[in-house]
Formats: structure tokens, sequence, C-alpha cells
């Protein structure tokens, strides 16, 4: 892991958990929360390639459906939008464009480091996907890397995901790590069951919805601080600061808490900082 998050990945925080259940309508604030220290942000078309790394299961709420269905519609929402208020030093902004499609921007790895992946698994995966053709190599990519249940390592223990950068072949790109997890590891991870005490998610798929709520955190942090040394401030940078922050929820039709509606699915992701005035955790723009 060469750089990215700043040391802080995604994890669960006592801080962040109460800030969610005390700040429902997420009250601004006056004292600056984040700044700009200078370094490059992902501008222009941005293009999302997910690697689902052990076994998935198929069917309408399987993980890559679920997730594929998220990003298929993300790209131009009123939820990515909110990334648009950040800039560079020649106040050029992030523009609300994701290109991202299931059947050419997905790639399925059948253990090909086995189901522990050590301590730098991650960075293997996407490294074997490029070199071996299966997805192409782009400096203005975000490659994702979502693991299923039965998969382990080192570098994955204790967090619920990460964002970081790596050199492949003379050049940096960009990625992240979004474990399916199982088991015990979801009270921790998951909003739906660690703040809103619901038994299952708006997809009735616990883990799934999980890796989606990480993957807005960690997307809208590889976009506004891929190398980091952009955007962050004292508490993190822009998905730190509002972790297991969900603003306005609504009941799903499955009985669960949500706050987004995208193409046909409802789901529970965190909001992220807004940039304008003093700045407050937003949902959409």
């Amino acid at each position: 892991r060469a750089f990215g998050d700043d040391g802080q990945p995604h994890t669960r925080q006592t801080w962040e958990a109460q800030q969610a259940a005390n700040a429902k309508n997420n009250p601004r604030t006056s004292t600056p929360q984040i700044l700009y220290h200078g370094g490059p942000i992902m501008l222009g078309t941005n293009t999302l390639y997910i690697i689902y790394y052990g076994n998935f299961p198929g069917g309408d709420y399987s993980t890559p459906a679920v997730v594929n269905g998220f990003f298929a519609s993300v790209g131009g929402s009123t939820n990515y939008n909110v990334n648009t208020t950040y800039y560079n030093s020649q106040n050029q902004h992030i523009t609300n464009s994701l290109a991202f499609s299931a059947s050419s921007n997905t790639y399925y790895d059948n253990y090909s480091i086995g189901t522990d992946i050590g301590r730098d698994g991650i960075e293997r995966i996407v490294q074997n996907a490029i070199n071996g053709s299966y997805l192409p190599q782009s400096t203005t990519a975000i490659y994702s890397v979502v693991t299923s249940p039965d998969v382990t390592g080192s570098e994955l223990k204790g967090l619920c995901a990460f964002h970081a950068a790596m050199s492949l072949n003379g050049k940096v790109l960009i990625y992240a790590a979004l474990p399916d997890f199982s088991g015990s590891a979801l009270s921790s991870c998951s909003g739906n069951i660690a703040i809103y005490h619901d038994t299952t998610s708006p997809n009735n798929n616990v883990g799934a919805d999980m890796v989606l709520d990480s993957f807005m955190h960690e997307l809208s942090e590889s976009v506004t601080d891929p190398l980091g040394n952009a955007w962050w401030g004292p508490k993190g940078e822009v998905g730190d600061i509002c972790n297991f922050n969900y603003g306005t929820t609504y009941i799903a039709p499955n009985g669960t808490h949500a706050n987004t509606h995208l193409g046909t699915r409802d789901y529970l992701v965190q909001t992220i900082w807004e940039n304008t005035g003093a700045g407050f955790c937003a949902n959409s723009l």
C-alpha cells in the first residue's frame, strides 16, 4: 500500500457511530473539517473497474447484482454530485461522471492467489487482472476489489474497507479494497445493523449492502484524495468525517432503513462531506 487514506481506512470508531446516532439532521458546523493540501484530484470522467475475487453465487440479490446495479446509476446522480464541491489548485472541480458497465468493467477472479491473500493481496489481485489483460491499465480509473466472505488476509483485518495507490508498469494506479464480510464483522461495518439495528438490509443481502456503503466512502475519497495529499482534515477524508452518518432515512419495502433509491433498488449509503460554506454531511446535491 503506497499511499491513500492517510492511514485512516474505513473503520467503525465510537465517535463516528455516536455522530450517526445523534446528528440525524446533519447540522452544519463552524469548525473547518477539511482542507486542501495541494495534491491532485481525479478530474473528468473516471472509469470504475470492479474485480470480484472469490466465490459469488448468482441471483437478483447476489453481491455482484446489487453492486453493479448501484454503479450503473451512481454516475450523474445527486449522491455522487457531492464530490463536485472539491477542486484543485487551478479551481478545476471534480465532474459528476463515472464510467461503468457491468458487462465490460468487471472481472471475476477465481482465487488466483488463494483464500488467504496475506498482507498485499489486494495489490496482487489488481496486478494480475491488468497483467493478465482481463482489465486495461488506466491512470484515470479506480480499481475496486470486492472479496467474497471466505477470503481472509492480514491486509483486511480490523477494517471495513480502504483505498490507496500503487505503482504498476511505471504508472500510478488508484485502487480500493471492499471485503464482503460475514459473521460478526457485519455488526461493525453494516450501518443497517450497527446503527439502526435492522435484521437485514434493503436488498436482503447485508454483505452486499455493506460493500456499497463502504464503496461510496472509498470511491469519494479516491477521487478527492487519490494520493493522500489533496483533501483531508483533522478527522480524515471526505468519507471519514461522515462515517456511519446517513442523514434522512426512509423505510424500504422490506422494512429496513434506506436513504437512496437508484434504478430499481433502495440502498443505505453513508453521507459525504459537502465542501460548501462551513461544510456538512450530505448524500445529495
